[in-house]
């Protein structure tokens, strides 16, 4: 099984869909039992999703819980503060 220092450092991968079957495979079944590195992974896939839409390219592909947390963030601007 993977240790959480090569999860870390393949989680791009993962989250691009460049790891081969096995490499996804051990990858899976080591966030199925790490809650660590689950967070980590769903950090990196909110940190791209937000990249994506500041820089306004593959808008379809953004989580839908994170733009519509962010569209309340811009009704309420003051909340930021």
């Amino acid at each position: 099984m993977l240790r959480c220092s090569e999860v870390a450092e393949r989680a791009s991968l993962l989250i691009d869909g460049e790891l081969g079957p096995w490499q996804r495979f051990n990858m899976k079944l080591h966030l199925a039992m790490c809650r660590g590195c689950r967070a980590f992974v769903a950090q990196m896939r909110t940190a791209q999703d937000l990249a994506r839409m500041a820089s306004g390219s593959e808008e379809q592909h953004i989580d839908p819980e994170i733009h519509a947390a962010l569209a309340r963030r811009q009704q309420h601007p003051i909340d930021r503060i």
